[in-house]
């Protein structure tokens, strides 16, 4: 029995595609699905079989072919910006409650001891102990904003797809930026304030035996009342202090002052035997990658009959790939320095994406993509591997007059770049179309790794030849949000 053409070729699409699938690796790769297009962003991130042709390039080269039979030979210009921000420890209100606690003061000024050293030995003794509970709580709320990932990205990009009948061209520009900051607390800071608060401690617990020794000074007219027990062991208790408070302060420097009524002015880090350092060691780690992406694409429909088609797509792009990775002192950060030149390291390299969109019977389709088909490393100015490995998406769709349903799920565990936790993404997103391209869209993406959940909303605006998109998200522990803005024309 012979074969009718358009029946035998699919098979041997699928049989490219499995290979595709046995090809990838399962291991994380640099950079995830994260789209910055408005209407992906809106939809949940979906975009495998669902993507606009003006689109395709980024989503699925596959979509070039325009599923609209009203636009099969339309030339789609398109650009977007958008901007993400991941919080996931709650960074941003750690540093804002500290900001407001202490009212932006220098990280030196919160181990600054100034007393009034004229009151009485008790009340100078509990100023000293009310100062060090505020040196002790700084230190805790420094602490607390310790190794707190803040992640930021932003992109921006142009793209054009041509449809005419079985083949389509395309292509795009792109550029994106992935920052990701941590402060990491120095132990060294920890110990400096820790010698502070000990340090303040046993000058409090001088001042109270101090103030002991005073109380004897009543009792001296009454002696049937003064034991000896009690003068000893006052005696001992103000020995003791001073011994202890020997081991920080030049008591002898600070005995003397304080006979000659000297006090006026000073401070306790006058008398340390070891200065508090001037300088703090805590530093604020940036990494991240600026990528810059061109690329042409081509696709090919295979099938003779409207349903039941395979589409196949090639993407070939140049890839600017520039790791960024530097290290500052708090006191010293300046977030600017990631576009310096001795903190990034630049490699340009050619790659691939290939994808694939099959028409079934009814309003059905489902799709796979696979992005970066050669694998490359990448490495920091401070030798640090960056591994970029292919990722593979696979997506269902459903497509009526007025409705789009998407399903993606990624089939790759994916590494971002700048301290934020592996990927592996499934995503829903629905569009309810108005009038022509003026719609409702929504979409909820869901992280398998950390349980993650992001739900995001959008408008569409456009007639014939114009469209405007927003896309917004926001999760609800309010630990990641997105924003995007794209606009198109069709000629």
């Amino acid at each position: 029995m012979s074969c009718i053409p358009f029946r035998c070729r699919p098979p041997m699409a699928m049989r490219l595609v499995a290979g595709l699938i046995a090809f990838i690796s399962v291991p994380a790769s640099a950079v995830s699905f994260l789209s910055f297009d408005a209407r992906s962003l809106s939809m949940g991130g979906t975009g495998v079989v669902t993507a606009r042709s003006h689109n395709a390039s980024l989503f699925n080269p596959a979509l070039l072919i325009n599923h609209d039979p009203k636009r099969l030979s339309k030339l789609h210009a398109h650009s977007y910006v958008g901007a993400r921000l991941l919080d996931r420890d709650d960074f941003l209100n750690s540093a804002e409650d500290f900001s407001e606690r202490y009212d932006d003061a220098a990280l030196d000024t919160l181990v600054d001891v100034e007393l009034n050293w004229e009151g009485s030995e008790s009340e100078v003794a509990t100023e000293l102990r009310q100062t060090n509970g505020r040196i002790r709580q700084a230190q805790v709320d420094i602490n607390h904003l310790s190794d707190k990932p803040l992640r930021a990205s932003a992109s921006y990009g142009v793209s054009f797809g041509y449809p005419a009948g079985r083949w389509a061209i395309g292509g795009y520009h792109r550029q994106y930026l992935v920052l990701g900051s941590v402060v990491h607390v120095s132990e060294q800071d920890n110990a400096n304030i820790r010698r502070v608060t000990d340090t303040v401690d046993s000058v409090a617990d001088l001042y109270d035996a101090a103030a002991d020794l005073r109380e004897l000074e009543g009792v001296m007219v009454d002696p049937d009342n003064l034991s000896l027990d009690d003068v000893l062991g006052k005696a001992r208790n103000f020995w003791l202090a001073a011994l202890a408070l020997d081991e920080y302060v030049d008591f002898k420097a600070l005995y003397d002052d304080a006979r000659a009524e000297q006090l006026e002015g000073r401070n306790v880090e006058d008398y340390l035997r070891e200065p508090i350092p001037e300088e703090f060691f805590s530093t604020i780690e940036t990494q991240g990658a600026d990528v810059t992406e061109q690329a042409i694409s081509f696709a090919r429909s295979y099938g003779l009959a409207q349903q039941d088609r395979v589409h196949i797509g090639l993407s070939l792009k140049q890839v600017t790939f520039t790791s960024i990775h530097f290290e500052q002192r708090i006191d010293d950060f300046d977030f600017s320095a990631y576009n310096q030149a001795p903190y990034q390291q630049q490699s340009t390299r050619f790659n691939m994406d290939l994808g694939m969109v099959h028409d079934l019977s009814g309003p059905w389709q489902w799709g796979l993509v696979v992005r970066n088909l050669l694998a490359h490393d990448y490495h920091t100015v401070r030798g640090d591997r960056i591994e970029q490995r292919p990722i593979a998406r696979i997506g269902l769709g459903y497509r009526t007059e007025p409705l789009r349903i998407s399903i993606d799920m990624d089939l790759t565990r994916n590494e971002p770049l700048g301290f934020d936790p592996d990927k592996q993404f499934v995503a829903v997103g629905a569009e309810w179309f108005l009038w022509r391209n003026t719609a409702l869209r929504a979409g909820l993406r869901h992280n398998l790794i950390d349980a993650t959940t992001l739900p995001s909303v959008g408008l569409g605006f456009g007639g014939r030849t114009a469209h405007l998109d927003i896309g917004v998200a926001r999760s609800g522990r309010e630990d990641e949000w997105g924003v995007a803005l794209q606009a198109g024309l069709a000629f």
